[in-house]
């Protein structure tokens, strides 16, 4: 009788010793089965397959897409929250940047606006400003400059510089009585003078508007030839 209490003492003590084994092993386990999720995005994928595979998860590329702000080649979404536990083995899948999408950008200098916008609203980009000064050489309306450059760009905005034309020139207008037709053309090229001529004569015996009269550049002058008299200086 007292051997067999000593054995189902024995029995007990290792009983309790496996239960208490066993809770041990079990506490074990459960933590070797979970792994936090680490924040991924803006890392690259190697960057992010490492840090994943120290922590027994995996790395699964699920997509590509365009970003305006992360590189290419890194990580821009992921399919688990930084912070998560999840058990080990398993896939993270992840969204990885394409970059900034590039648009081609063609030239639009001397070109009208309004053909720059049409062309603009096809390739699905859009004006961001427009600037308007005047200039000597390029018409009204016409473009002088772009930005950004043509070439492949990552916007898909356009900046405008655009002639307003020329300055307007005002002066008295001269007089062409009495000048030869030759002369009266000469002078006026020098002032920006388009002259309209009436009837025929080799001398200007009249104009229209008067002389001293205020008026612009580019401005007409229409001119009645005759005889006329006298000599001009």
């Amino acid at each position: 009788m007292k051997n067999f209490f000593k054995l189902l003492g024995y029995f007990i003590a290792f009983f309790a010793v496996g239960i208490g084994l066993a809770f041990l092993v079990y506490k074990i386990i459960n933590f070797e089965k979970t792994g936090e999720v680490p924040m991924l995005i803006g890392m690259s994928m190697t960057e992010s397959a490492e840090m994943l595979n120290s922590r027994k998860l995996f790395l699964s590329i699920e997509g590509k897409k365009h970003h305006d702000e992360i590189a290419a080649g890194s990580i821009i979404e992921q399919s688990v929250e930084a912070g998560e536990k999840i058990n080990v083995g398993t896939e993270i899948g992840v969204i990885v940047s394409k970059g900034p999408e590039m648009f081609s950008m063609p030239s639009f200098e001397e070109q009208a606006l309004e053909d720059a916008k049409l062309t603009l609203l096809n390739l699905g980009m859009k004006i961001r400003k427009v600037t308007w000064v005047h200039s000597d050489t390029v018409e009204k309306g016409r473009i002088i400059a772009q930005r950004p450059l043509p070439g492949n760009i990552a916007s898909n905005e356009m900046n405008f510089l655009v002639s307003l034309g020329p300055y307007d020139v005002s002066y008295k207008c001269p007089s062409f009585v009495n000048m030869t037709i030759d002369d009266a053309k000469i002078l006026a090229k020098e002032l920006g003078i388009t002259l309209t001529f009436k009837k025929q004569g080799s001398r200007v015996i009249f104009q229209k508007p008067e002389a001293e009269t205020i008026i612009k550049k580019g401005d007409k002058v229409e001119i009645t030839l005759g005889r006329g008299w006298g000599m001009w200086f």
